[in-house]
């Protein structure tokens, strides 16, 4: 059986798994809501992403930037 991917719909979550080296996989685009999906090991990043975990700025700033990009694009 295989491990389902994480999915958030949450721009900085999904930034800051980005900026912690996570893939991702892919994006789906319901009407404006976007959902964006990682690696069943992101889950763990994104749990320390909401106790406020620290992550290099410029790598956050880039990937909420690539982000934005890829959902003007879907």
């Amino acid at each position: 059986m295989t491990t389902p991917d994480y999915q958030t719909a949450d721009l900085n979550c999904a930034a800051f798994l980005m900026s912690q080296g996570h893939a991702l996989l892919s994006v789906d685009r319901e009407g404006s809501r976007c959902t964006f999906h990682y690696p069943p090991e992101a889950r763990e990043d994104s749990q320390a992403f909401y106790r406020n975990a620290p992550t290099p700025a410029r790598a956050f700033a880039n990937a909420i930037r690539d982000l934005k990009a890829l959902i003007r694009e879907t």
